[in-house]
């Protein structure tokens, strides 16, 4: 009886492990079938056109069909069409799917999708794309050149995300003669996607970018650019953070140079709920209607009624020898700012604040119009002379910049010219 009990034991795992290949199949159409069901949206629809399951691994094909007018356009420009079939070779392992994507009667776009999918639904993804080049005719047209270029991460069926891209280089030569050369993107980021919203950390960065006119003449140029994004909500207060810092190390325009650029923005404690329906909003309908916005003006009230504020952390840059700006300050709308949209001219005196500059004594030498801006600011006691340079401070209360010398300066007063300008 022991016996025959461990040859049963015996011949049931190898039942087992004979069906499994079959049981990792079905479980993994289920996988795909449901995630192609979850892409569909206003922008694009998915749907599987074939799936043949056999015992080690399965062919599918799926279509994909863009519905976006602004996407469909510019898919026409690039003489690319509006929709997209895949072919995928899929494995069946013990515990994961490994499958390889590509378009098909796409040759000319050689782009490959490598995955590696658990049975949880939580996917490894690798896209290759091989050098690439594409050219349009026409007076608007260009040559756009591409190196081999990678983007790879992990997505959870909880929606949770992160990716890692390397584009080495991307060469833009238009037939009008001008040039755009973009060197060294990475980026990386993890997080997810709520209600139209990223929250996590993102971080993307540039070697160097260049633009030059018809004569190759250098138009534009900037080395070492770096942008980092991060944004949260807090759980128990339910309100939406973010944060962007920008850095640059050398700016080249037709206006000048920059030796270092630095800005370090926040926006805080915005009403999550109110903030989600507004993007949303914006996102759908990118031209808003009459319709869309009273369609928004609840959200707005909320928003301004719940309080936030929007911080200048850093505003920095070095022009020249040691010519430096630096400028920090903070506007926030108090909690019970309420009915803005029927009385909007409530806001500013509502505002609380602060500020803070700094212009550096070489700065404003080298610069005619900064010192007769700090001449005159001198004379009108708004600006302090410090051994380094000069300082701006004040405080924003009642729709006033207040300065330390009692001085003040409405906020529509400096608001105005800006508004007015063509």
């Amino acid at each position: 009886m022991h016996q025959l009990k461990k040859y049963g034991a015996i011949g049931g795992a190898i039942s087992l492990a004979l069906c499994w290949p079959l049981a990792v199949g079905q479980i993994g159409q289920n996988v795909i079938t449901d995630a192609i069901a979850h892409i569909n949206n206003d922008s694009m629809t998915a749907e599987i056109v074939s799936y043949d399951r056999g015992y080690l691994s399965s062919q599918i094909q799926t279509r994909y069909v863009v519905l976006d007018p602004a996407i469909i356009e510019q898919l026409a420009l690039d003489g690319l069409p509006n929709q997209f079939v895949v072919n995928s070779e899929v494995s069946h392992g013990l515990v994961s799917l490994s499958a390889t994507s590509v378009l098909e009667n796409m040759e000319e776009f050689p782009i490959t999708l490598e995955t590696v999918t658990q049975l949880n639904g939580n996917t490894d993804y690798t896209f290759s794309l091989d050098s690439w080049n594409q050219t349009t005719d026409g007076a608007d047209g260009a040559m756009v050149s591409i190196t081999p270029s990678v983007l790879k991460g992990h997505v959870t069926v909880l929606g949770e995300m992160t990716y890692d891209l390397d584009v080495p280089s991307v060469e833009v030569d238009f037939n009008s003669g001008e040039k755009l050369l973009v060197s060294g993107v990475k980026g990386t980021g993890q997080g997810r996607k709520q209600n139209g919203f990223w929250l996590g950390d993102q971080e993307v960065s540039v070697g160097d970018v260049s633009v030059m006119d018809s004569t190759q003449s250098a138009l534009f140029g900037m080395k070492n650019a770096q942008y980092q994004f991060s944004s949260s909500i807090e759980e128990l207060s339910q309100r939406v953070n973010s944060k962007h810092v920008v850095g640059v190390e050398d700016l080249v325009t037709s206006e000048g140079t920059v030796d270092k650029l630095s800005l370090d923005l926040e926006l805080g404690d915005l009403d999550s709920g109110s903030f989600e329906h507004l993007i949303a909003l914006y996102q759908n309908n990118p031209m808003l209607t009459a319709e869309d916005i009273q369609t928004a003006i609840p959200y707005v009230e909320t928003l301004f009624s719940k309080g936030f504020y929007l911080s200048m952390n850093k505003m920095a840059l070095t022009l020249g020898d040691a010519g430096e700006f630096e400028s920090q300050w903070k506007i926030t709308v108090p909690e019970g700012t309420d009915n803005i949209t029927q009385n909007p001219a409530m806001v500013l005196p509502a505002l609380t604040g602060n500020l803070d500059t700094f212009f550096s004594n070489e700065l404003v030498e080298q610069y005619p119009f900064i010192k007769q801006g700090v001449d005159e600011a001198i004379v009108m006691e708004f600006v302090e002379q410090t051994d380094k340079g000069y300082e701006i401070q004040a405080e924003l209360k009642d729709g006033n910049l207040v300065f330390p010398n009692g001085q003040e300066i409405p906020l529509m007063a400096l608001l105005l010219p800006a508004m007015m300008q063509p």
